[in-house]
């Protein structure tokens, strides 16, 4: 990877532990002001906003990605009609909700005061997504960073203060936490529409050819991850959903993660792509998947704690859900590298049909196994949909004769290792005194690979060779065969 990618990747990293990672410090603040109800209900809002957010927007800022490829030269000015046309979807929708919402109120478990602040802020919320892609894309993080901290901070901390200070701890979440997001991403849509200094209405196709099928997978890929919050409040109740979220919430440090590095990986990974370094692609895909995995099983390996420091004590017996939410993560991450390979064909429709397959399959053995086994075993059923997601993207990259791109078997390896280790965790959480011991001893070889390796390692870090630097602590010397 060369240095701008390598740059823009650590610091968006890092930027989005530090900025989305508020919600995770937040987390104890809020799980002791707000009772278990409120905490599943707000959980239940948040989990309908970015279904919504799909539906009612297209998803037309997914289209920049390929867009910047046909209309480099006049990108801004595609930006900014897209946004506008995304914005027309969404009023249209927000009419038909408020004609019906009746129906809607009782849908989607929410007063129409709130489902009015969701609709407000999808119509903005647009802009700030464009504004992040169109900056990921030419390896600007600062701007990225900069927005991204502002909307975190005022969001969380007027979402604080609301919550303590009003009487109604839900109404003031809900305030204090999208009024901000509206007005933030308010400034940016009218920066973005100044920026293209004008609205051509012949993007418009293009932009609803390349986002349309998207939408499908989009939403069936959320549906697969938090169709389990939903169904939970409905079948148990929103305590339940509490305990879920919570634990759901905590994973989110790996989901961080993962996108992070897909920001930095995924303009870097269609350019050799077009440039047809296949063996770089492949070559690069191991050290980027193993760095990934080591940092999951290490957090699956103190998620107890963090659940009693995040939660408190009512929320530790929900460790269980962990080893199979973190390893779904692994799944979801080795199959958007080879959806990546779709979206480069365009074929989008391809990326649809396979979520939506994995989506329905796994609503369907929510709707049977979660009032059998509890909140715990929508888990399993979202990391089983994980697991037919990956299968069915890398049967469809098959048929366009690209399963070489990446090193398959290896990742076959990575799966089996993954699914292995959920039952071998379970076990440690009965078993505090191995687990302790498992902990100190990573943390021990970690800091006899950095002392002995350390001049590799500072050499590594000085010629921003981020292959190298992984490769010196997975494998203890520069270079390692992986």
């Amino acid at each position: 990877m060369n240095n701008k990618v390598l740059k823009a990747g650590i610091w968006y990293t890092i930027s989005n532990f530090l900025i989305k990672g508020l919600v995770l410090l937040t987390m104890p603040i809020f799980t002791r002001i707000m009772s278990e109800t409120d905490i599943g209900l707000f959980s239940n809002i948040n989990s309908w906003f970015n279904i919504l957010a799909i539906i009612t927007t297209f998803e037309i800022y997914s289209s920049i990605s390929i867009a910047r490829f046909d209309y480099k030269d006049d990108l801004d000015t595609y930006i900014s009609s897209s946004l506008l046309l995304g914005t027309f979807i969404t009023i249209t929708f927000y009419i038909i909700v408020i004609i019906f919402h009746a129906y809607f109120e009782r849908l989607f478990l929410m007063d129409f005061k709130t489902i009015n602040i969701i609709f407000i802020y999808l119509m903005v919320y647009p802009a700030i997504q464009m504004f992040q892609l169109k900056n990921q894309i030419e390896y600007k993080y600062i701007p990225t960073i900069i927005v991204s901290g502002i909307n975190a901070i005022l969001s969380s901390v007027i979402s604080i203060i609301l919550t303590i200070t009003v009487a109604n701890k839900l109404v003031g979440r809900i305030y204090g936490y999208y009024i901000p997001l509206i007005l933030v991403a308010l400034i940016v849509y009218i920066y973005l529409l100044h920026k293209g200094k004008k609205i051509s209405t012949k993007y418009w196709k293009y932009a609803l050819v390349i986002s349309f099928p998207l939408i499908w997978h989009l939403l069936a890929g959320y549906i697969l991850s938090s169709a389990d919050k939903v169904m939970i409040t409905k079948i148990i109740s929103p305590e339940a959903n509490a305990l879920y979220s919570v634990a759901y919430t905590i994973s989110m440090a790996v989901s961080l993660l993962w996108s992070s590095m897909n920001n930095a990986w995924s303009p870097w990974a269609y350019e050799q792509m077009n440039k047809k370094n296949y063996n770089n692609l492949k070559e690069k895909s191991k050290p980027y998947t193993i760095f990934f995995i080591i940092i999951v099983f290490t957090l699956i390996l103190i998620m107890p704690e963090l659940l009693l420091i995040m939660g408190g004590k009512n929320y530790v017996q929900a460790k269980y859900v962990m080893p199979p939410v973190m390893i779904g993560y692994v799944f979801q991450f080795i199959y958007s590298l080879y959806v990546n390979i779709e979206f480069y064909h365009k074929k989008q429709k391809n990326i649809a049909i396979g979520t939506i397959i994995a989506a329905v399959v796994n609503i369907i053995l929510n709707a049977i196994f979660i009032p059998k086994y509890g909140y715990i075993a929508a888990a399993y059923t979202t990391l089983f949909g994980y697991i037919l997601l990956l299968i069915i993207h890398y049967l469809l990259v098959k048929r366009l004769n690209c399963t070489h791109w990446y090193d398959s078997k290896f990742f076959i390896k990575i799966c089996f290792i993954s699914l292995i280790s959920i039952m071998i965790f379970n076990i440690l959480y009965t078993i505090n005194t191995i687990r302790y011991i498992i902990i100190t001893l990573i943390a021990l070889i970690l800091l006899i690979i950095i002392i002995i390796n350390r001049k590799k390692i500072m050499i590594a870090i000085k010629s921003k060779n981020i292959n190298n630097l992984i490769s010196i602590l997975i494998f203890s010397k520069k270079g390692g065969k992986i």
